[in-house]
Formats: C-alpha cells, sequence, structure tokens
C-alpha cells in the first residue's frame, strides 16, 4: 500500500510521517515548499495547479489531505483561503478520481460547528461556520459526500479539535506553544475571560496514531471527531503548563473577547465505535512531551 500526503510540511502533517515511517508504510510526501523528510520521496506540488497534485497522487493507493491555507489567512484573503482549500481539493479529488485512489483522509475542523448549542460536541451537531477557513472545511466535507455519491470516490473526515505537540511553534498562534513562549519568558499570560472556557486538547502523536488506523482499517464515507472526550479550561491549561515547566504561572485577565465561544468538547461516541479506542495522552503528559521538544529546540 502506497499513501500520499499532502501538507508534508505542517505541525501534523510532518507527525503523521514520523509515524507512518516507523510503521513501514511506503509513502510520497508533498507540500508548496520542500521539505526533509529523512529518506522519504518528496514532490513539490502547489495544490492550484492539477498537473503537478497529479503526480503526486499517480500510483498511491490512499491519499492523506492535510493542506490548507490558515484560519488566519481567511479573514485577511478570504478569496485567495477559498481558492487553495476548496479549489485546491477538488483538484485532490479530481486526481484521485483519474488514478482510482481507494480513499482520501481529510482534516476538517471542528470549528466548523460555530454556535455550541449541544456540549458534548457530536458529528450531528447544527453547524454555523463563523470564519471562511471554517466554511471551506464544511463546503469540502459536503463535495467529499457528493463526490462518492457521484463518482464512488471513498473518504474519510477527522474534524480535528484543539492539536498540540511537537513541530507547532509559538509563532503558529497556537495556544499551548503561546503559553509555553510567555510563561518561559515572562512568567504570565493573558486570558481573556475568566479562563472557565473549556476546550478538547488532543495530543499530536494520538492523532497520527489514528491516521495509521485510518489507513489500515476498511472505514470510510464518514465524517469523525478526532478529540478526546474530555475538556480542559484556559485556566487549567495555564496552570498545568507552570507545573511541568516548574513555573509558579502568573495569570493577566482581561476582557473577554467578542466571539469567543463557549465550552467546546467533542462527543467521541462515534470514534470509539468505529476505532474502538480514543486519544488517551492525559493533558500533563502531552504537555510534558511538548515542552522537553520545544526545550530542545528542534
Amino acid at each position: 500500500m502506497k499513501i500520499a500526503v499532502f501538507g508534508a510540511s505542517g505541525f501534523v502533517g510532518r507527525n503523521v510521517i514520523e509515524t507512518l515511517k516507523e510503521a513501514n508504510m511506503e509513502i510520497i510526501v508533498s507540500d508548496i515548499k520542500e521539505v526533509k523528510n529523512g529518506g522519504v520521496d518528496f514532490i513539490k506540488a502547489d495544490l492550484l495547479n492539477y498537473n503537478e497534485v497529479s503526480k503526486v497522487v499517480k500510483g498511491s493507493d490512499i491519499v492523506v489531505h492535510l493542506a490548507a491555507s490558515p484560519l488566519p489567512i481567511s479573514i485577511e484573503k478570504p478569496k485567495l483561503n477559498a481558492r487553495i482549500n476548496i479549489e485546491g481539493t477538488l483538484n485532490i479529488m479530481d486526481a484521485a478520481r483519474e488514478h482510482g485512489i481507494d480513499k482520501i483522509i481529510f482534516s476538517s475542523a471542528s470549528s466548523l460547528v460555530g454556535d455550541v448549542k449541544n456540549n458534548l460536541v457530536d458529528e450531528r451537531h447544527p453547524c454555523s461556520p463563523k470564519t471562511p477557513y471554517a466554511v471551506a472545511k464544511y463546503a469540502i466535507e459536503h463535495y467529499l459526500r457528493v463526490y462518492q455519491e457521484l463518482y464512488g470516490l471513498d473518504y474519510l473526515v477527522f474534524r480535528f479539535f484543539n492539536i498540540y505537540g511537537q513541530y507547532q511553534y509559538p509563532e503558529s498562534g497556537g495556544l499551548i506553544p503561546m503559553v509555553y513562549r510567555k510563561l518561559t519568558t515572562e512568567g504570565s499570560f493573558n486570558v481573556f475571560g475568566d479562563g472557565s472556557q473549556t476546550r478538547d486538547f488532543v495530543y499530536v502523536g494520538d492523532v497520527a496514531k489514528f491516521y495509521l488506523k485510518a489507513i489500515k482499517k476498511d472505514i470510510k464515507n464518514e465524517v469523525v471527531n478526532l478529540g478526546t472526550g474530555k475538556g480542559a479550561t484556559i485556566k487549567e491549561v495555564v496552570k498545568v503548563s507552570g507545573e511541568v515547566l516548574g513555573i509558579e504561572p502568573k495569570i493577566n485577565y482581561l476582557p473577554l473577547r467578542a466571539g469567543e465561544i463557549g465550552n467546546f468538547v467533542a462527543d467521541t461516541g462515534k470514534l470509539k465505535k468505529l476505532f474502538g479506542s480514543v486519544p488517551e495522552t492525559e493533558l500533563w503528559d502531552g504537555l510534558r512531551e511538548t515542552f522537553e521538544w520545544l526545550i530542545g529546540g528542534k
């Protein structure tokens, strides 16, 4: 079995590639900029160039699609973001049709839910995306369904919750690497509101393992939450981070930002039913692994 991975330079992509390599999977990886992945075949490809995309897909059995124009770009340049995320994904899907790919595994975003009406959040929760990025992710989920119905192209969608871990740098704006930077340089962190907002933090090593399971198992044409089912408040993340780092954090409470969503935790019932397990790395352990990596300056 040969796996094509788009988004090779991304935070999740690099972890998935390492896990597939350890499992001795035959893989070919791609991104718009070249990355070194230790002996893995790399093809540079722009998602908006069909011929380049097709070259990556050809000869593969399964496509892992992790490439995306990120949320901040969608706010600044919504049209460009839509082209890359929607048109680029359609190029992957059309190439998959052309070359007879068995399945596309797509990374979607739990943020497409928008207004949280029921917590825990299951896959049937009403969706009202609040950013162009989330709109694009939701549109792609529907394109995948329609392509399956029209052309028989199978897919599996993982809706990501708050993933953290190795290769996520503070420059990404991710909460946990930002907490690390602020605590190690200033000993404090700014929290908007009272810090009681609950999120579902998922260690990237667990996420990568589920991609390996998804490749090996015949699970298809499903949308599945990829979370832990356990919530942690923002304030708790800061305090546990301080414990791991040996720092007593000072929390600066600031006014709640407009548009801030409330509690948001994955219902993992479907994930457990399909895969027999859920991500299990505890927050303290995941933070320790992450901070050790950041301290190592890799």
